[in-house]
């Protein structure tokens, strides 16, 4: 039952979806933390806020926001655009995460990383299920899609968008190629566990559940959450590959199991107007690239040559050097048109100087876990450090589809939280090992 609440806590802070009267989920975790600790801890706990790793990131915000308020004002443009927005809500996610940290270590103070990791896969499998669940039952669906903005319904119902009403389908603030891309995430979380010895909620059967509620999770979101799926696989097979025939040999049993569960279920319990729309909507959409090898020889997916194509274009070298101030994204930028792009959008509003100042503030959350890995001249810290380095690469693969250095919060929220377990995972395992001796 206490695993089941850390899920949820941190759900509510990942995905910060709309609530009731709070209308900020993260808000309502804050709360429910709150009352965990007056109730079981009798005091409120701050001391993870002062914590170095944590403090520099929360600072680092601060100071983001300061520059990107400073832009806006030195161009004498609108002070709380979106950009601004971005960032104050990214910020009051990291204050939720580290306020509920002690709660989702808790009784875990050696394995501190190993618990946060799994907690965090299964919360998206969790919102896999309720994506799932969505589709599956029209009423859920249609409840969970009329809880999105009116600006985003509005959008998806405009034919000329051409995006699937089934995305928002979702208990997430966040939609579209930034849910997926948070998926990606988890993904290469998901692989880099299976490095670890299992733990007692991401074992046996329970491995290959998690896994499978990710991967429909992505594919009713987006598509860019496969390319992490392909980097945390290469990843698992890098460092593993002496050990494939033992893991196949191993989980033979519960790769056909769960394989003749899906089709059971697909073909069984499914109704066939369920089956064609998955069929018709779902496998076209997530497997784009599939669909149209088979039927043009390509393998290609649209929206990728879209983004190279009309979201990146030129900019003129005053803009490179200082930006406008303004965002390019919703068309309402009297020098350049609409764009979706990352480093379009953060090379207009703020030049080569802001998009900078976002890689520096992107690095305070895997440079010091990067250290801490390499003090350590073990196989295991060697790859610990690399899917570090690969969660920082990640971020700037993800900046061409869309803005994500330093302002996509559902990913930096997860970077902390394992950055922040990592390390406090590291100074635990040394304090027994001191004791021991």
């Amino acid at each position: 039952m206490q695993f089941f609440f850390k899920i949820i806590i941190l759900f509510f802070i990942v995905f910060n979806f709309r609530v009731p009267i709070f209308y900020d989920s993260a808000i309502v975790s804050i709360l429910l933390s709150a009352l965990y600790y007056l109730f079981k801890r009798k005091s409120l706990p701050f001391t993870y806020f002062f914590q170095r790793y944590n403090a520099i990131i929360l600072i680092g915000t601060v100071v983001l926001a300061f520059i990107v308020f400073l832009i806006a004002f030195l161009h004498h443009t609108e002070v709380m655009s979106g950009v601004e927005k971005r960032i104050l809500i990214e910020f009051m996610m990291l204050c939720s995460i580290v306020f509920a940290l002690p709660l989702l270590i808790e009784g875990k103070e050696s394995t501190v990383w190993k618990e946060l990791a799994t907690i965090v896969c299964y919360a998206y499998a969790l919102q896999g299920l309720i994506s799932l669940a969505g589709y599956l039952y029209a009423p859920l669906g249609d409840f969970l899609f009329e809880m999105k903005p009116e600006d985003v319904k509005e959008a998806v119902m405009n034919p000329a968008a051409n995006l699937d009403k089934f995305r928002l389908y979702n208990l997430s603030g966040i939609y579209f190629v930034e849910l997926s891309a948070a998926f990606g995430i988890t993904f290469i979380v998901f692989f880099w566990l299976q490095l670890k010895p299992d733990h007692l909620y991401m074992s046996g059967w329970k491995k290959y559940a998690v896994f499978i509620f990710i991967f429909l999770g992505n594919i009713f979101s987006g598509r860019t959450g496969f390319i992490g799926l392909l980097i945390g696989l290469a990843g698992w097979l890098l460092f593993s590959y002496y050990k494939v025939f033992t893991f196949l040999k191993s989980s033979i049993w519960y790769i056909i199991g769960f394989s003749l569960i899906i089709l059971f279920a697909y073909n069984s319990l499914l109704s066939g107007k369920q089956r064609q729309s998955f069929n018709d909507e779902v496998f076209p959409f997530a497997f784009e690239w599939y669909y149209n090898y088979v039927d043009y020889g390509r393998f290609e997916v649209n929206s990728a040559d879209v983004t190279m194509q009309q979201h990146y274009y030129y900019l003129y070298d005053e803009t490179l050097l200082k930006g406008t101030g303004i965002s390019p994204f919703g068309g309402n930028h009297p020098l350049y048109p609409h764009s979706d792009a990352g480093y379009t959008i953060d090379l207009v509003y703020g030049g080569i100087p802001f998009l900078i100042c976002l890689i520096i503030y992107q690095s305070l959350y895997t440079i010091r876990p990067i250290v801490v890995a390499q003090r350590n001249n073990s196989r295991n810290n060697r790859i610990d450090s690399i899917f570090f380095i690969i969660l920082f690469l990640y971020a700037f693969i993800v900046e061409i589809k869309t803005p994500t250095l330093g302002s996509l919060h559902v990913m930096e929220v997860i970077y902390l939280a394992l950055g922040s377990g990592y390390i406090m995972q590291y100074y635990s395992q040394k304090n027994e090992n001191e004791l021991a001796e």
